[in-house]
């Protein structure tokens, strides 16, 4: 089932585990957006507008914003 979680950024050490994790990984915004538009437009929207890149990790889309900051998006639970 899925959920969305509204936008919110996450912890330093979190943060720090995800700067990690996006240097191993490719950029996923692209496949995000396409997965959410069927479902959320909206979400989809403000995805593509706000955010310069989004990795998955552990259930979540998490996505760096323009300060360079994790957010998490939207899990899968």
């Amino acid at each position: 089932m899925m959920s969305y979680e509204a936008t919110n950024h996450v912890s330093p050490e979190l943060q720090e585990t995800l700067d990690k994790i996006a240097g191993l990984t490719g950029d996923r915004k692209d496949e995000f957006i396409d997965l959410l538009n069927s479902e959320h437009p909206s979400i989809s929207r403000r995805v593509e507008d706000a955010y310069s890149r989004c990795i998955w990790w552990e259930g979540c889309y998490y996505c760096q914003d323009e300060n360079r900051k994790w957010q998490r998006v939207k899990c899968f639970m």
